[in-house]
């Protein structure tokens, strides 16, 4: 048996039991502002996923595709934060703290840009052990700046 499908299975099994049991989330006003950055942050995805998927071992390493993915991310990565600014109609699921506390989230950013940097810079070098540690830190990034400044999902 496969233990990796198992767990993955059971975990699947897990978050549609919670989902299927608590209550509806609530929804968000979104205004234009916060719609364009949501789309911004949506449109980086597929090209973030499919390098997860080489650094994973989902899908062969492909050194000469890993390097455009990753420049080409460098660029869509900046698109979402020309969209930072509140939104009268509506902020999405960006929290309140993102203007109240703007030299924090400033700060985020300038550290997430830096590890897409990294990133970058490792893809070019080409060694997939590097890239590894430099794709879980742009993730890390990720998950921190959600943590503080992004509605709970």
């Amino acid at each position: 048996m496969n233990t990796r499908i198992t767990y993955a299975a059971l975990a699947a099994a897990a978050l549609l039991s919670l989902a299927a049991c608590g209550a509806p989330e609530p929804e968000v006003a979104k205004g234009p502002i916060s719609e364009a950055r949501t789309t911004a942050f949506k449109s980086m995805m597929p090209n973030f996923s499919s390098m997860g998927k080489m650094v994973k071992g989902d899908e062969p390493y492909e050194v000469e595709k890993f390097k455009a993915a990753a420049a080409t991310f460098v660029e869509e990565s900046k698109k979402p934060f020309e969209h930072f600014q509140k939104d009268e109609q509506g902020d999405g699921d960006t929290l309140p703290v993102t203007w109240e506390k703007p030299d924090e989230f400033k700060a985020a950013e300038e550290k997430f840009f830096a590890a897409v940097a990294n990133l970058n810079d490792k893809a070019q070098g080409g060694n997939l052990e590097e890239i590894k540690a430099a794709y879980g830190e742009v993730g890390a990034n990720c998950k921190s700046c959600h943590d503080v400044f992004r509605r709970p999902k």
